[in-house]
């Protein structure tokens, strides 16, 4: 069963690199398709999301980790969780077309807090000792 969620684990974590790729995309997000496209990606990634927690939390409960490398990993996916939840606002507006509402700029940074986070959480799971 570890193995299988590791397998499950690793596929996730390479379709989460979409959140690193993700800053960098949204400027184009004033675009609708683009918008919309990203949208369904960002829903899509927080599916993803939930799996790779679930599947880390099974493998962290059958290994032996430190009290704080579990703390600073949870945090750092709460992080994950509560920017990709909050970039969805902004990704409707732009999908309605309201570009000069600011939804830009909060996507802009909602998603830059959420790759930044993804970057950190990769540092920790290619080092955890």
């Amino acid at each position: 069963m570890y193995q299988a969620m590791y397998v499950i684990h690793v596929l996730s974590a390479l379709v989460l690199i979409f959140y690193i790729l993700l800053p960098f995309l949204a400027g184009g997000a004033a675009n609708r398709s683009t918008a919309i496209a990203l949208s369904r990606g960002n829903r899509i990634g927080q599916y993803i999301l939930v799996l790779a927690f679930l599947s880390g939390g099974y493998m962290v409960s059958k290994a032996e980790y430190s009290i704080p490398w579990m703390v600073i990993a949870v945090v750092l996916v709460l992080v994950m969780f509560a920017m990709t939840g909050m970039a969805s606002k902004p990704f409707k507006a732009l999908v309605k077309g309201d570009t000069a509402g600011g939804a830009l700029r909060k996507l802009r940074v909602f998603t830059l807090i959420s790759g930044v986070s993804y970057v950190l959480l990769l540092a920790m799971m290619l080092g955890p000792k």
